[in-house]
C-alpha cells in the first residue's frame, strides 16, 4: 500500500549506491543471491529463538533486495535476474513463518495461517502479473519492473513492518501474525475482484 511512497524517498539513496557498486563491477544477480543468504540466516535465528538478531538479518535481506532492484534499472536488467529476484523474495517470506512455528509451537497455528495467507497473496500476485502481461495491457510498471506488480494492503514494507513487530514485540508475535494475516486474505480479495474485471472488461 505504501511502496510507491516509500521508493520515492529510498530510490535517491539506493541509486546512489547502486552507482558505485556498479563502477566496481558488482552484478544484480551477486545482491540477489547475497540477500537470500542473509534471509536464510535470520530464518535460523528464528528457528532459535534469537530474534533480534534474525531482525538485524531480515533488514539486511531487504535493503539488498531493494538494491539489486537499483542496481537492474542502472544495468542491463534481464528476465531471469527478475525470475531469482521474485523466486528468492518468496523462499523468504514463505521461511520466515516457519521459523517462528518451529520456535513458538504453542502459538503455530497462528504462523500457519500467516503462512496460508501468503500462499494466496503470492499466487494472486502472481497470476495477476501473468494474464496482465498475457494481455498487453495495464503495463505501466513494466517500464521499470520485470512484470506487472499488483497492489493490495499488504505489499512489501507492509510485510517488513509486520515481520519487524513480530521479531521485536516476540510475546505479541502471534497477534500481529493473525492481524496480518487478515489483512492479506483481504489483499487476495481485491486482486481477484481487480482481476476478474479487468479480465471481463479485456475480452
Amino acid at each position: 500500500m505504501f511502496d510507491k511512497k516509500i521508493n520515492i524517498i529510498s530510490e535517491p539513496i539506493l541509486g546512489y549506491l547502486a552507482k558505485k557498486l556498479l563502477k566496481i563491477g558488482v552484478r544484480c544477480n551477486h545482491l540477489t543471491f547475497f540477500g537470500f543468504l542473509l534471509g536464510l540466516v535470520s530464518f535460523i535465528l528464528i528457528c532459535f529463538d534469537h530474534y533480534y538478531f534474525a531482525l538485524i538479518f531480515f533488514l539486511l535481506n531487504r535493503f539488498f533486495d531493494g538494491l539489486d532492484g537499483s542496481l537492474a534499472r542502472l544495468s542491463k536488467a534481464t528476465d531471469l535476474g527478475g525470475f531469482y529476484d521474485i523466486v528468492c523474495d518468496f523462499i523468504i517470506y514463505g521461511l520466515l513463518p516457519l521459523g517462528f512455528i518451529i520456535a513458538d509451537k504453542t502459538n503455530s497455528i497462528s504462523y500457519a495461517f500467516l503462512l496460508s495467507s501468503f500462499i494466496g497473496t503470492g499466487t494472486t500476485f502472481l497470476a495477476s502479473a501473468w494474464f496482465v502481461e498475457k494481455s498487453k495491457n495495464f503495463l505501466k510498471d513494466k517500464i521499470t519492473k520485470s512484470f506487472y506488480y499488483s497492489g493490495g494492503i499488504t505489499e512489501g514494507f507492509e510485510t517488513i513492518i509486520c515481520f519487524a513487530m513480530m521479531l521485536i514485540f516476540k510475546e505479541y508475535s502471534h497477534l500481529i501474525a493473525y492481524i496480518f494475516a487478515v489483512l492479506c486474505w483481504i489483499t487476495v480479495i481485491i486482486r481477484i475482484v481487480t482481476i476478474r474485471k479487468f479480465l471481463l472488461h479485456s475480452n
